[in-house]
């Protein structure tokens, strides 16, 4: 074949070529059924207790609560907004502050506390908003059948292909954030871990060698009695 030829036939293939492009989106599932992953927040109201009075048990339980939510799927900094009358600054001071400590007492990340005074604060006077950042996963809804149950020329599965699959993922994951980005190191020993990998592999133990008990040891002593 001629230089002229060879040239000819491959503008003539190219776009036939790139005609047969098949959408990545209809081969992989995690492209065809994504799962979104949201920032949304957990928020909830407390009225401030009685001068010297405690926390009632239920506002606790509720704290705890919260607290456990921004410790499974926290987005953020807990924050603690209080209204106050003026005048009252001091009192709405303290009073976010014990929300605070009480939630930091579950192991809570960062806590911003804020006082807003005046009639017209947000939240109302004598009322505090405790607002928990989470992430929210949206699981893909299912069931859709655009493109048939037979493969097409492209030999793309159906298009409800692997939905399932995605929307478990959604509805399981403890911490949607996982599904974005990866988590940071442990600090774990990686050699250790990789020799108890190894010997689980094949099916050795994989704990540490007994040490021997020397004889000296309590386990030893009045093993020979009198007879």
């Amino acid at each position: 074949m001629t230089p002229f030829r060879a040239i000819l036939a491959t503008l003539v293939l190219m776009p036939v070529l790139a005609g047969c492009e098949a959408d990545l989106a209809e081969h992989d599932y995690r492209l065809s059924h994504p799962i979104a992953v949201e920032e949304k927040a957990a928020v909830a109201l407390f009225a401030r207790p009685a001068p010297g009075a405690p926390l009632s048990d239920i506002d606790r339980d509720r704290l705890g609560r919260l607290a456990e939510e921004s410790l499974r799927r926290g987005a953020g900094p807990i924050q603690i907004t209080v209204g106050a009358r003026t005048g009252e600054e001091a009192d709405a001071q303290a009073f976010a502050q014990t929300l605070s400590d009480t939630m930091r007492a579950w192991g809570v990340g960062p806590v911003v506390v804020a006082v807003a005074g005046g009639a017209d604060a947000v939240p109302q006077p004598g009322l505090a908003q405790v607002r928990v950042p989470v992430w929210e996963a949206k699981a893909p809804e299912c069931g859709t059948f655009d493109r048939g149950l037979n493969p097409d020329y492209a030999n793309a599965p159906h298009s409800n292909w692997g939905c399932s699959i995605q929307r478990n993922k959604a509805l399981m994951v403890q911490n949607p954030a996982d599904l974005v980005r990866a988590r940071d190191t442990s600090g774990r020993d990686a050699n250790r871990a990789n020799d108890v990998l190894e010997k689980y592999g094949k099916g050795e133990a994989t704990s540490s060698a007994r040490e021997p008990i020397t004889a000296g040891s309590t386990s030893a002593v009045g093993s020979s009695g009198a007879k």
